[in-house]
């Protein structure tokens, strides 16, 4: 299950006696934390806004003082990034529960069981799956640091495949569908993943898209 609408992140006991914590000033300690909660909230994505920040921590420090902070965060904990616009954590998805709320569901024919049961030991072309992959990542916006790319492959690989063999090894069918239908849940402000398209990807394949739309809109009141 994809990490959207978190409800809980992980915060490991060993945190108290791991040096490069306690090493930190209390201030950024806390602001670590903070850190870690402001994630959840941002789909790992925490703008590099200092003011935004300072008020999303619901912080009394300055906005120097928090930046003294993310220096030290930084200097400890090698997996807190950033990039032109964002601060992140690498390997998210370890951090955080998997729990879908807000996501579109449908009911619809997949996969045949037996299939289902051996999709790992089904072998697909790797160009194909990078293909649909990236274009994951780059329509949820998702950092693509080298180091992240294997957690990437073990959590979407799977999801990919059942993908590809709905669309008879149509990497273009597989795109196509999830920018048209993940388009539509950014507009309207549902989360959805690959797990998402699986679920409306036959209705999608034999009726087209204006039918699913009119699906969607009647089904859960979209204006």
């Amino acid at each position: 299950m994809p990490y959207v609408n978190i409800h809980w992140i992980k915060l490991e006991k060993r945190l108290l006696n791991d040096y490069r914590f306690y090493a930190m000033t209390e201030e950024a300690q806390l602001i670590y934390v903070k850190f870690l909660m402001l994630a959840a909230e941002t789909d790992n994505k925490i703008p590099k806004n200092d003011g935004l920040i300072k008020s999303a921590l619901r912080s009394r420090q300055t906005e120097v003082k928090i930046k003294e902070c993310i220096n030290e965060i930084k200097a400890n904990f090698p997996k807190f990034k950033e990039n032109k616009g964002f601060y992140f954590f690498q390997e998210w998805g370890t951090r955080c529960n998997w729990i879908m709320n807000k996501e579109l569901q449908r009911n619809s024919e997949g996969l045949p069981k037996e299939l289902e049961n051996r999709i790992d030991k089904i072998r697909i072309d790797k160009n194909r799956i990078d293909n649909i992959l990236y274009a994951f990542l780059e329509k949820k916006n998702y950092p693509k640091e080298p180091q992240d790319l294997s957690f990437y492959y073990k959590r979407f690989t799977n999801p990919i495949k059942r993908l590809l063999l709905l669309t008879k090894g149509d990497p273009t069918k597989v795109i196509k569908a999830m920018e048209w239908f993940g388009g539509l849940c950014d507009q309207k402000g549902f989360s959805w993943t690959l797990e998402t398209i699986e679920k409306w990807l036959p209705e999608y394949l034999s009726k087209g898209e204006a039918m699913d739309k009119e699906a969607i809109r009647k089904e859960f009141k979209l204006k």
